[in-house]
This record gives C-alpha cells, structure tokens and sequence, in this order.
C-alpha cells in the first residue's frame, strides 16, 4: 500500500474472532453494526480498509458498549472490491486499490454517515462521537462539519490525506473545517504531516476547536495497530491498550459529559 491511504510497513488484514453481541441494522441508505443496549450517548465507528467485520473493529464497538455507549459501526464502503470482507471494504487478501477507493468522496459517503447519525439520534442519542481508523478518520472529520450532534472524534493511524489524494479535494482545508475537538493518534509510520506540528497537525489545529485538539503518537507501532496489531506482541498490547484508554478518556469528557 502507499501513502495515497496506508503507508508502506502498514499491518495486513487480521481475521476477526470476536464473538460480536450486537446486530445487523439495515437502513437502507447503510447497514449497520449496532450494539445499543447501554448508555444514553453514542459513538459512530468509521472502520478502516477492512470494512465493519475485519479485525478487532466489532469487539472494539462491543467493548464501548460496555462502557456506556450505542454504538453503530458503518458499512461504508461498499460495493466491496472482490466481494469484500463480509461484503464491505477490500477482502482478506485484497490490495489497496486507488481507482476502487475513488468511489467512496464525501459526497457520496454523505447518504451513509447521515442515516448512521440518524439512526443513533432515534436511539436517543444526543451527543456522538465519531472513531475513525485509517480511511475511516475521512468521513469522521466530514461528519463532524455537517451534524451538530457530533462533540467529538478520535482517529487512530489517520489517513485522511485522501481527501486529495483520492477525492480531489484540500486535506488542510477539511481539517481547518472540523467543528469538534479530535484526538488524532499517529503511528510510527504515518505521514509526519499527522505530527502536532506537521502540516495536517496544524490545519487540524487551526480549527474551530483546535485548541481543544490532542495528539497522541505511537512511534513504535505500524499502521493499522489499533485494530490489526498482534495482541500476541507485548509492545503492541500495550500500545493498543493506551490509546484504547485515550479514547475512552476522551469520548467520557465530551460525549459523557
């Protein structure tokens, strides 16, 4: 894979073995992992290239609910390449394609992040905050300019660097767009444009709440470890666990509060 999404030595597609609690919703417009049997607030996960079944991302959303959260996780990017995984995103031996990716600009993604939002609303979800991992960090920030019920959004291993790369649009200007505080959690590997003080970190920065805004960056670690990593790994479960502790730290501040 190449910097157009995930930057070379990034971590390959990992079989999910979660026994998932929640359910398939089909709105139409989006299905849906959901799992909203606890809390009042909610958290909309944006998976990575991997889709709403790969890796960890459903024992992520699982673990969030049992925090206190609804928590939905989007099939966002479908159709699929070569089927998928479980229908979504690119399969389990499938390579980053930039023509398949072209698809998937805001404008088009739109319809499926605003049924997901709508969806958590009719929960009874004031307050969201959006999780972004890789690709998904993308319409994160986009959700975050169009849907005031959004407080937050957390990203780990950012790629939203799309924006331009893909979509023919500013990724400076997106960030500078964002209308909530955001942690972004960079890996090692991650364009150094993702750093507090590089390009992107500064556009983010400049934002509404920039201020407001966190970065945590994994210098040991390689994209996709959040969700990807081997947890067999002593370095990798502890980076995993820290920045699982960021992001409940920081969803508790805003969506909780």
């Amino acid at each position: 894979m190449t910097s157009a999404c995930c930057p070379v030595g990034s971590l390959p597609y990992l079989a999910a073995t979660h026994t998932a609690t929640g359910r398939v919703v089909d709105l139409g417009a989006v299905e849906l992992y959901a799992n909203t049997t606890n809390g009042t607030n909610g958290i909309l996960i944006c998976p990575d290239v991997w889709g709403w079944n790969g890796g960890r991302v459903r024992a992520i959303a699982d673990g969030l609910s049992e925090q206190g959260y609804k928590v939905a996780v989007g099939k966002f990017l479908a159709p699929a390449l070569d089927g998928g995984t479980d229908g979504d995103a690119l399969p389990p031996d499938g390579d980053f394609s930039m023509d398949w990716i072209k698809q998937f600009p805001w404008e088009t993604q739109r319809p499926k992040v605003e049924a997901a939002l709508g969806f958590l609303k009719a929960e009874g979800c004031s307050k969201i905050g959006v999780l972004g991992f890789c690709y998904g960090g993308h319409p994160a920030c986009w959700a975050s300019t169009v849907e005031p019920s959004v407080v937050c959004g957390v990203v780990l291993h950012p790629s939203m660097q799309l924006e331009g790369f893909a979509f023919g649009g500013d990724t400076a200007a997106l960030l500078k767009s964002v209308r909530c505080p955001f942690l972004l959690a960079p890996a090692g590997n991650d364009l150094p444009m993702w750093s507090a003080c590089g390009e992107f970190g500064e556009a983010l920065k400049a934002s509404a709440k920039g201020a407001d805004c966190v970065f945590k960056e994994f210098p040991d670690m390689s994209h996709g470890w959040s969700c990807r990593g081997d947890l067999a790994d002593e370095k990798v479960r502890r980076d995993v666990e820290a920045v699982m502790k960021d992001a409940i730290g920081f969803f508790a501040k805003y969506v909780l509060a």
